[in-house]
């Protein structure tokens, strides 16, 4: 029964209950599977899972696989400038909230009509450590690319209604996902149609317009329709190439507008790297559950070389609070004993007005952390926003408690007016 609710709820697969038949297997994916369909490009821990959603709106659910964002890198391109693109895609990694935020993927794209050339970029990119897009509407050609790569699953892109067999053919023959492409509404359905008639379950959607407004509209009905409507024709992940849109908005704003309006992939040219941050922290915000803060674990962390005299503060678990905090400690140069209290993922402000901050649990965490052996003194440290429990904390914990700054900015200097002597 346990097992029964958690498949309803998408929180299992079906593969995972030994018990089921073949057939009973089938029947259920069939009946809870999501109604956008997941996908999975490369192999292995590196693969990109795009899709799989089951909601429009995240406050009915969460977003269950993040949309990937992809490097376009033409086979125009030289060597030299492959080697850079590839340093500057590395560059872009940042650490936030105990995340890793990067760049997902590669699209190789079919621009000239060599197809040597083309084979050459396959080749350079190879062994990059990326899942890759192979975008070409030559079946020939795409043929050799994926012998190349068997095994590594890449997504076939450039499929259209007058190519469509043959690129089937081979995504079946070398078991890798498809992007199909159209003009117009009736052609995509009937590209999709064929797909399917073909026994292809792994389809990516490239949604027609050259403009912003034409692409968000287009990705919200394909949305919409797929899961509101149960419309299965429409029920897959989608594509979008940001570079060829036409538009004089800068193209980091671009990306930004279709990672909220539903895009699976946005691939972006190598120029917009310099701005890809935010898009790369906007993107961790949607994909943040609303129904569980993301939290760290509670206990002692440690900032710096910290001594018996070092000062003790104190936090929540909430994980933007901690990270922030833990970071402005270490640029000021403090050492000191971070006290980490768990109030389920809540920040100061939030855990005081909900009561989810309590003296008892701070007194908990102190023993159980051996704190008073690690240091010669007995006062802590508690944020501005948490200065009404400052008397109740004290009754407590037995701890001279000293009401710090509301801004991680100013603990620098709040601890040496207190003659703390934790800065080296």
């Amino acid at each position: 029964m346990a097992f029964a609710f958690k498949l309803a709820q998408g929180a299992v697969e079906v593969d995972k209950c030994p018990f089921l038949t073949d057939e009973a297997k089938r029947t259920l994916t069939g009946l809870t599977a999501p109604p956008i369909a997941l996908v999975t490009i490369g192999r292995g821990s590196e693969g990109v899972r795009i899709g799989g959603e089951r909601v429009s709106f995240r406050h009915e659910d969460k977003f269950y696989n993040e949309p990937a964002i992809a490097v376009e890198i033409s086979d125009l391109t030289d060597v030299n400038s492959i080697q850079n693109i590839l340093k500057a895609i590395r560059y872009c990694e940042i650490k936030r909230m105990g995340q890793t935020l990067k760049i997902n993927m590669l699209t190789l794209r079919n621009l000239s009509n060599d197809d040597d050339v083309f084979i050459r970029l396959v080749e350079t990119v190879k062994g990059a450590g990326y899942p890759l897009v192979v975008s070409t509407e030559k079946p020939t050609l795409a043929s050799r690319v994926l012998d190349i790569l068997k095994g590594e699953r890449p997504l076939l892109h450039g499929v259209s209604l007058k190519n469509i067999t043959a690129m089937a053919l081979l995504a079946k023959r070398f078991n890798c996902p498809i992007s199909v492409k159209a003009s117009e509404w009736s052609e995509l359905l009937s590209s999709i149609d064929r797909l399917r008639g073909l026994g292809i379950s792994e389809i990516v959607i490239q949604p027609f317009g050259d403009t912003i407004k034409q692409l968000v509209e287009n990705l919200t009905l394909i949305r919409r329709l797929a899961i509101d409507k149960r419309f299965v024709k429409l029920g897959y992940p989608t594509i979008v190439f940001s570079g060829d849109i036409r538009s004089n908005i800068p193209e980091h704003l671009v990306i930004s507008a279709l990672l909220i309006r539903y895009a699976s992939i946005v691939v972006i040219k190598p120029e917009a790297l310099d701005l890809i941050r935010p898009p790369l922290i906007l993107r961790q915000s949607i994909m943040m559950d609303p129904r569980a803060p993301i939290s760290v674990k509670p206990g002692l962390y440690v900032i710096g070389e910290p001594k018996d005299n070092s000062p003790v503060l104190m936090t929540t678990n909430y994980a933007l609070t901690f990270h922030i905090l833990a970071n402005d400690l270490r640029n000021q140069n403090v050492n000191c004993y971070l006290l980490v209290v768990d109030t389920g993922g809540l920040s100061v402000a939030c855990s005081v007005a909900g009561n989810k901050l309590k003296p008892e649990y701070i007194k908990q965490i102190i023993d159980e952390t051996n704190l008073e052996a690690k240091v010669s003194h007995k006062t802590l440290v508690i944020p501005g926003r948490a200065a009404k429990l400052a008397g109740e904390i004290e009754d407590s914990t037995g701890w001279r408690v000293l009401i710090g700054p509301f801004n991680s900015k100013d603990i620098a200097d709040f601890l040496t007016k207190h003659y703390f002597h934790g800065r080296s």
